[in-house]
């Protein structure tokens, strides 16, 4: 493949590869080490908002920030200081051998929180700048098997490490992986944006990322589907099989590990399907990824059978991975590369804060109602949201055109 000759974007996905599968095995580490401390899952529940609440406060100036030209700045800058972080964490972990105050942890989590929040827009951004067009697909194709195939082996090697060696190992192995990636940003050329000849306020310029959503018809539909619709129904998933293996199929931890297994295959052999170009135009990528979660949602809801929840979790990994990476690329191709930064973390922030909704609502949902009706309703619910994607963007299903036309 073409992209595999591209120096700047091996270097990134290189990097990245590297910390995500270090970030993979810490995480895991982690909440078994604060379980392990305080026996207490309000804790351990803390320390999640403590991962999440920060990046979504400062997605907005991230967004603002990646728009400039200094996105490599912001990638190295962000690797680096999560490095010294992990690194902070194992001196921490090696003096307080007793037990380190979840406070300092969470404080730590919510630094790191923090960082990733000026990342991920920089590296949204940095992708169509260093990747033609027609490779977009493989380009993010490629990230998205790393972090599948990091949420299969992260989990086990880290359980495995766990058992031999001690959590300030793990911190020291993950703050070396952030280094690598950091090192590897220094040699990646990415290019200029022309410059903005007037200075304007940051809050102008966060706004006119939000106007410039709004104002794009597709681009909005596309937020409101991909964004705050799937995410409502899919965030309580976690709940629903738990919930399902523990107290209705009865087949234990062992069988709810499959379960989450079968979501990471699916999506990683989804993934390599994209990588092979076997799916040439974007929105029906997205689309068809869509309606498979919705089918995957249904199966579950009909039968409610142990071989269906597994047949559902690996068709439900195989089109979130469709569907993530063909909303992804329908993105690149929308939005004007000098306006990436400010859309996607504006569609970042509105996508995270729909997650925790979708999960209470889960909760409620799970207390008060049938598990069949459930997934029932929530698998037609995708469905129809992924066929409605049909609509604003019926030019790409008519014609044989394969890419999104730019600001519209």
């Amino acid at each position: 493949m073409i992209i595999l000759k591209n120096k700047t974007f091996m270097l990134l996905l290189g990097g990245q590869g590297i910390s995500i599968f270090g970030d993979s095995l810490y995480s895991v580490a982690l909440m078994w080490y604060i379980m392990d401390q305080t026996g207490s899952t309000l804790s351990l529940g803390m320390s999640v908002i403590c991962m999440t609440l920060p990046s979504i406060l400062f997605m907005p100036w991230a967004g603002v920030l990646a728009d400039k030209n200094i996105k490599k700045t912001l990638l190295f800058a962000s690797d680096g200081l999560n490095g010294l972080l992990m690194c902070l964490l194992m001196v921490i972990t090696l003096i307080k051998s007793e037990g380190v105050p979840t406070v300092v942890i969470d404080s730590c989590l919510m630094l790191t929180s923090t960082i990733r929040a000026f990342f991920s827009p920089a590296l949204s951004a940095t992708i169509p700048l260093i990747v033609e067009e027609k490779d977009l697909t493989r380009a993010n194709s490629a990230f998205q098997f790393i972090r599948q195939f990091s949420n299969i082996a992260g989990p086990a090697v880290g359980g495995l490490l766990m058992a031999f060696l001690s959590i300030s190992t793990l911190f020291m192995i993950n703050a070396f992986s952030f280094f690598i990636a950091a090192v590897f940003s220094l040699f990646m050329s990415i290019p200029n944006l022309e410059a903005l000849t007037v200075k304007q306020p940051f809050f102008k310029r966060f706004a006119e990322g939000i106007h410039y959503t709004f104002r794009m018809r597709r681009l909005l539909f596309l937020i409101l589907v991909g964004g705050v619709i799937i995410n409502f129904f899919l965030a309580p998933l976690n709940i629903f099989t738990t919930y399902l293996c523990n107290q209705v199929l009865e087949t234990g931890a062992q069988g709810l590990g499959w379960v989450e297994a079968s979501i990471s295959i699916g999506a990683v052999l989804g993934s390599c399907m994209m990588m092979s170009g076997w799916f040439k135009n974007q929105i029906r990528l997205a689309v068809f990824g869509l309606c498979l979660e919705g089918i995957a949602l249904l199966i579950a809801g009909i039968f409610m059978e142990y071989w269906a929840l597994i047949l559902f979790a690996s068709l439900l990994g195989f089109g979130v991975c469709l569907a993530s990476v063909g909303i992804s690329t329908t993105y690149q191709k929308l939005i004007a590369p000098d306006k990436m930064g400010r859309v996607m973390s504006f569609s970042s922030m509105i996508s995270s804060c729909t997650v925790p909704v979708g999960m209470l609502a889960g909760t409620f949902a799970v207390a008060h109602w049938d598990m069949s009706f459930i997934f029932l309703i929530s698998g037609l619910v995708v469905f129809i949201s992924g066929l409605a994607l049909v609509i604003p963007f019926k030019g790409e299903f008519k014609s044989k055109q394969k890419t999104v036309a730019l600001g519209k």
